[in-house]
């Protein structure tokens, strides 16, 4: 990874001379204690998104049941309050929440949306 330097344009930047499409992502290089601590809204919005990105790609280490609620708390943020297991079942299959490595610890799909469904309710 090469982090951007914030006072350099992009287009400014050192890059490795590959051959085809150069691709950047967004990641958080530093963290705080807790998103209490930031003053902007977008920037809480951004960690956010980060945390989601790293979770879904296995790149967050957690316990499964954590998955599950960080799920949850991710079609709340995302749909609202819970409707139904029909209607969350949809927005499961949709967005992209579990990553692949929780998938293949249980024993069904079903299993998982049950847990996140679970976490879903309490909400």
């Amino acid at each position: 990874f090469n982090w951007l330097q914030g006072e350099k344009r992009v287009l400014d930047h050192e890059f490795p001379k590959k051959t085809g499409l150069l691709v950047l992502h967004f990641a958080i290089k530093f963290y705080v204690d807790t998103i209490g601590l930031l003053r902007d809204i977008q920037t809480v919005e951004l960690f956010y998104l980060n945390a989601r990105q790293l979770l879904f790609r296995g790149q967050l280490e957690c316990d499964t049941e954590t998955v599950f609620e960080l799920a949850a708390h991710v079609l709340q943020a995302t749909n609202g309050d819970f409707v139904s297991e029909e209607e969350t079942r949809e927005e499961l299959k949709k967005l992209p929440v579990i990553p692949t490595c929780t998938l293949k610890e249980h024993p069904s799909i079903t299993y998982c949306e049950e847990r996140v469904i679970y976490f879903y309710e309490k909400i």
